[in-house]
């Protein structure tokens, strides 16, 4: 069960790292290319695209939330850590692990509740055929961007909370992947 659980979670992983992580770079990088044309087209030719700033702002921020899942997976998130410093400072490592675990367990029900909710939004957006403020882009695409963003973060915690479901029963799985927190601020 545990050969079979690490190779799902590699392969898993390499599909996020190099398949979502670099496409939601390249998503950010058109973004910001149709930013920097649309500033030329403005100020240079005195013209925009109708659909321009939309499709700026929803492709800036539907990359950003298919990352997280990226940034999740490596544990290189931002987080607020002061209970588990305190902790590790005055030496209360299981304290740390049952933390660690309860908070990998809220993230996952969290995410998939959002996907839960948010499905129903997306079906609602298509049939309505609801477009952005510019009324040129229809929404939905962006809406399941984010669904999809949340979906990968749900799976990521899923494996997570077996990692640390572990390290409270003091076993190590998945020894290649990052256990603890990889971002000091």
């Amino acid at each position: 069960m545990e050969i079979a659980l690490d190779r799902t979670y590699r392969a898993y992983r390499f599909v996020l790292d190099n398949f979502v992580g670099y496409g939601a770079a390249v998503i950010m990088l058109a973004s910001v290319l149709l930013a920097i044309f649309e500033i030329i087209r403005r100020y240079i030719f005195g013209v925009v695209y109708d659909w321009g700033q939309d499709a700026v702002t929803y492709f800036t921020v539907g990359s950003i939330y298919l990352y997280f899942a990226v940034t999740q997976a490596q544990r290189s998130h931002l987080a607020v850590s002061a209970a588990v410093d305190y902790c590790k400072n005055k030496g209360l490592q299981k304290l740390v692990l049952w933390i660690r675990l309860f908070v990998t367990t809220a993230s996952a029900l969290l995410y998939t509740g959002i996907f839960v909710w948010g499905w129903s939004t997306i079906e609602r957006n298509m049939m309505l055929e609801r477009t952005t403020q510019s009324m040129v882009l229809l929404i939905w695409p962006f809406q399941l961007t984010l669904i999809a963003g949340f979906v990968l973060l749900a799976v990521t915690c899923v494996f997570q909370f077996y990692q640390d479901l572990q390290a409270v029963r003091g076993k190590k799985v998945f020894a290649w992947a990052p256990a603890e927190e990889g971002l000091e601020i």
